[in-house]
């Protein structure tokens, strides 16, 4: 990745390592939404064991107390997730930067003397 002339490489400041604890936890919230669904499907099983329900189909299943308190996780967790991605894309930077820290140019607007 080229460097422009005065300019701070990317990632080399706070907001570098801000987008790196960032891009973790997007990687962590995404393995959590995963492994929140293939326990909401095992619960969706047992609970139709339970029920002596065969059919895929059935909606009886959405009145399981055990299946319905495991949906209502999903719903936080997929909202943790988007609101990560949404932190990252805010803070810029990254293969995006073009080479040139996005903290360069809010030091620039507001006067900073240092690059």
């Amino acid at each position: 990745m080229a460097r422009r002339a005065g300019a701070a490489a990317c990632g080399a400041c706070g907001l570098g390592r801000a987008r790196g604890h960032l891009e973790r936890a997007v990687a962590q919230l995404e393995a959590a939404r995963l492994a929140w669904g293939l326990w909401a499907d095992d619960i969706r099983q047992l609970a139709e064991q339970h029920l002596g329900i065969s059919d895929l189909l059935d909606e009886r299943v959405l009145d399981d107390p055990g299946y319905g308190r495991a949906l209502d996780i999903g719903g936080p967790v997929g909202k943790a997730v988007t609101a990560a991605v949404a932190a990252l894309r805010a803070a810029g930077g990254g293969e995006d930067c073009g080479g040139v820290c996005p903290c360069t140019a809010v030091k620039a607007q507001i006067g900073s003397p240092h690059p």
